[in-house]
């Protein structure tokens, strides 16, 4: 499920214009990129900032997703044993870095990042959608192994750790034995140069 129709699923509450303006698109350099945030309360999550672009000149679109009310930075740690956990819903900031500890699987944050919310599994999708780009026209033993590895884990056959540095605070993972703790060594070595820790 993609994420946008999951966004539709979950009741998006209260909405209220925070913010909205005509900037200067990345893309194409014209003043022509209309920007709009919005704050709203969701089922599970609670209150979230939501910021929505598209311009009108090149049509570069963008949108983002996070807690509006940010914790502190942590580490959130999910494993997913059946398909219980992969039905569990979760909101990943723009610069948290989430990975798949048993297949090295990373989504690394970059300064164009954007936050969404999804489920275990669609997070699974995202990156089955990524190994089939790499994979195109190559049909080796690894990338027949590493799709027949990420279908399985869809259909709940698969048991493997999935973890989110949450650098800002500003990501969550909603279920029953979901473990959050300290930003530990690991997550410390996998927050990108470029992004400064917020002060605590």
């Amino acid at each position: 499920m993609d994420d946008e129709k999951k966004i539709e699923e979950v009741e998006l509450r209260e909405p209220i214009l925070l913010y909205s303006d005509v900037i200067v698109c990345p893309v194409c350099g014209k003043k022509s990129l209309e920007v709009s945030s919005y704050l709203y309360t969701v089922d599970y999550f609670g209150r979230i900032l939501m910021t929505r672009g598209i311009c009108t000149n090149c049509g570069y679109k963008f949108r983002d997703v996070k807690l509006a009310e940010p914790t502190r930075p942590k580490k959130i740690i999910v494993y997913v044993q059946s398909e219980k956990q992969l039905r569990y819903l979760l909101v990943k900031s723009a610069y948290s870095y989430l990975a798949i500890l048993e297949k090295g699987y990373e989504m690394i944050p970059g300064p164009a990042s954007t936050g969404f919310i999804t489920t275990v599994e669609g997070v699974l999708h995202r990156f089955q959608e990524a190994l089939s780009i790499a994979c195109s026209g190559a049909d080796n033993e690894q990338c027949l192994q590493e799709k027949e590895w990420l279908k399985r884990a869809i259909d709940g056959l698969e048991k493997f750790t999935l973890v989110i540095c949450d650098y800002e605070g500003a990501s969550k993972v909603v279920g029953d034995d979901v473990e959050e703790e300290p930003l530990d060594d690991y997550c410390i070595g996998k927050k990108p140069e470029w992004l400064e820790l917020p002060q605590t």
